[in-house]
């Protein structure tokens, strides 16, 4: 009896032609340059958001919290941003957030702008904050890690808020 050599054992091994090379390439590459594309479109929009919330000006009277306590200061008219409180004495807000570090960060700043809050308080993981800009002075948050700083400026409106 003569005994047959054994045959392989038949792998299924797939063999990539070229065309089945250049179509994953050009698969990879639609989906890379799509993907660029929308980064680069969020980030524009990111500093376009940036730059309509920036404001310029001298920076808002600051006091600790006893000196406000003690000039009988308040800010009844409060609101919770995303884990921050935030108070005014009168006028109106409007609040966005915007990126940091010109729209171009990965962080996420919290921008409120007043029409004339007379007082600003905030409350955040950071602390409490007393800021007094004056009656009829419009004014602006910027909230950056939880520590806020206060501008005396403001591009808010109501007929901007309507447009």
């Amino acid at each position: 009896m003569a005994i047959k050599p054994r045959q392989a054992e038949s792998f299924s091994a797939r063999r990539f032609g070229m065309v089945h090379v250049i179509s994953a390439v050009v698969v990879v590459t639609a989906g890379v340059g799509l993907i660029s594309f929308q980064l680069v479109k969020d980030r524009q929009s990111a500093v376009d958001t940036f730059k309509a919330w920036q404001v310029k000006g001298p920076p808002c009277p600051a006091m600790r919290e006893a000196d406000f306590q003690a000039k009988h200061y308040t800010a009844l008219k409060t609101f919770d941003y995303d884990g921050t409180t935030i108070g005014r004495t009168a006028g109106d807000v409007s609040c966005s957030d915007v990126k940091s570090g010109g729209g171009k960060g990965f962080a996420t700043d919290k921008v409120c702008q007043f029409t004339s809050p007379a007082t600003l308080t905030v409350a955040s993981k950071a602390g409490k904050f007393f800021f007094v800009p004056g009656a009829g002075q419009p004014a602006s948050l910027y909230i950056h890690h939880d520590l806020p700083s206060c501008i005396m400026a403001s591009n808010f409106t109501l007929q901007n808020e309507a447009e």
